[in-house]
């Protein structure tokens, strides 16, 4: 081999290297990108999910403090949801 063919094998061997590693850079960046998107994305949906618990347990500490600090609340909800009757009294059920 001459030193002009040594030369130019060198040069191809570094540009291909410098390719390579530019590839595997890149590739390795677009997935570190992807993980991170994809962990913003389960992040906002898990803060909404956790929204909808808070309004959801805000709606049951509100339901459960009426029932237990108002009779009349709490006798409604038992005739409406279990069918309940004082003795003697006659209940029709209307189903819509």
């Amino acid at each position: 081999m001459t030193d002009s063919t040594k030369e130019r094998v060198m040069r191809y061997f570094w540009r291909g290297l410098i390719i390579a590693l530019a590839v595997y850079t890149v590739v390795v960046c677009f997935g570190t990108v992807w993980k991170i998107v994809r962990t913003r994305l389960r992040t906002a949906d898990i803060k909404r999910h956790i929204e909808r618990l808070e309004a959801k347990i805000s709606r049951d500490s509100a339901f459960v403090e009426q029932i237990q600090h108002s009779p009349d609340f709490l006798e409604q909800f038992a005739r409406e949801q279990y069918h309940m009757q004082r003795s003697g009294e006659t209940v029709y059920i209307l189903e819509e």
